[in-house]
């Protein structure tokens, strides 16, 4: 004899549109039987506690019969773990949607793409890898392997400047050191003019002239 013919009969239950929507979406696993339950089946059910049950009821899980005054709840199996499923998959739809509102700000606050991993990573894990930067870099510069970009800047200006003024200086000190006349002395000015030109159209190409130094990302090239 199978369960459903030994199953007690189910009392007589108007269910309204909402319900009839949620047993659709989520009805009883196909080898669960229906039945009418008191709350603390129901929470044997569900492996959860009475008291538990008595929250869902007063937020709104279905009850087949009304209790108190001596009388037990009725609660049908099939209605609860619809109503259940119904609101865990609420709740889930709600958190996916402020996660991705969270992300949206995030990437806003941190001027990225929302794809970037950046604006997936909470406040706390940014401090973390912030801080962890910040001691990687501090134990690069003892070795002498990061430099501050200042410094290398303040170099690559001095170095500019040496190269600039011997370049300048170079026609009227090949003409006293190798008595050059005034022709070989405007050759030498020429090819000189052309080599500085030849380094400020580099410099102009690179886009460095205007470029702001905090918002440049030097990457690998603070490495030296």
């Amino acid at each position: 004899m199978s369960d459903a013919d030994t199953a007690p009969p189910l009392l007589d239950v108007v269910i309204d549109d909402e319900l009839a929507e949620k047993l659709r979406l989520f009805p009883l696993p196909a080898n669960v039987s229906d039945a009418d339950m008191n709350q603390s089946e129901v929470a044997q059910a569900f492996g959860t506690t009475v008291n538990t049950v008595g929250k869902w009821i007063k937020d709104g899980m279905p009850v087949a019969r009304d209790g108190g005054n001596g009388t037990a709840y009725v609660l049908r199996l099939s209605h609860c773990w619809a109503w259940r499923k119904a609101r865990d998959a609420d709740a889930a739809s709600r958190n996916k949607h402020n996660e991705n509102q969270i992300s949206l700000l995030r990437a806003e606050f941190l001027g990225v793409e929302l794809d970037s991993q950046a604006a997936k990573l909470s406040a706390k894990e940014r401090r973390e890898l912030a801080e962890a930067d910040m001691r990687w870099s501090e134990a690069q510069r003892r070795r002498r392997q990061l430099v501050q970009i200042g410094d290398v800047l303040d170099l690559l200006e001095s170095l500019g400047k040496i190269v600039r003024d011997g370049i300048e200086a170079m026609p009227d000190r090949l003409e006293r050191e190798l008595d050059l006349n005034p022709v070989q002395v405007a050759s030498v000015a020429r090819i000189g003019s052309d080599i500085l030109t030849a380094i400020a159209d580099r410099i102009h190409e690179s886009e460095l002239q205007d470029a702001e130094i905090g918002e440049a990302d030097f990457g690998g090239s603070l490495l030296i």
